[in-house]
């Protein structure tokens, strides 16, 4: 089947596949997870900020809202009343949020198009300093849509409780706990992610 993953990606999860067995049963009992690619562009940072420290059912539902109004370009954005935005579901939080990201596209501060060619320290550094976004913001931006194989987002919960049942520990490992077991998916990190969420999704279904 095909999953639209790039070539690099598909090489990944075959390194994985060698590097660890458990990673290697993920992919033999469910298959490859289905690719989550993102365009480059401020629609897709929206999205991942809206989807901050919510389900991504409820990320999804606010999202559809702002498409309808056609709210999803960093102009649009901007030129819309924080009641109205209010109304379709977002926080006051994540609206500053977003707006500061618009603000900064639309001042040229941040050029998304750079980043394709830019090192992962640049990436993060240039991103870290808009209100609101942190490192699970970037690790997920680095992930969908750049491709890094290497953002590794060892703060996820999901991903927290996939560690917890693909390694049959007693209790979910911490961010510190999570970085240090993923050393040895080192550089394909973010990969790996993938294949926690896919398996943390199966499992619950």
């Amino acid at each position: 089947m095909q999953k639209n993953w790039s070539l690099k990606i598909l090489n990944s999860f075959k390194k994985l596949s060698e590097l660890d067995d458990d990673l290697k049963y993920i992919i033999n009992k469910y298959n490859l997870p289905d690719s989550r690619k993102e365009s480059n562009t401020f629609e897709t940072l929206m999205k991942i900020i809206i989807g901050q420290q919510i389900s991504r059912k409820a990320a999804e539902s606010i999202y559809q809202k702002l498409k309808e109004e056609k709210i999803t370009t960093y102009k649009n954005f901007l030129n819309t009343d924080d009641k109205l935005l209010k109304n379709l579901g977002l926080s006051f939080r994540k609206i500053i949020y977003i707006k500061d990201l618009a603000k900064n596209i639309y001042e040229k501060k941040i050029i998304l198009n750079e980043f394709k060619k830019s090192s992962s320290e640049v990436v993060y550094n240039s991103l870290i300093k808009i209100k609101g976004i942190g490192k699970w913001t970037i690790n997920n931006y680095q992930l969908f849509v750049l491709e890094d194989c290497d953002a590794w987002p060892g703060g996820d919960l999901a991903v927290q409780e996939a560690i917890k049942s693909l390694k049959n520990l007693d209790e979910r490992p911490d961010e510190n706990e999570s970085n240090n077991i993923a050393e040895k998916w080192r550089p394909f990190r973010g990969s790996a992610a993938l294949l926690l969420w896919h398996y943390y999704s199966k499992k619950n279904d």
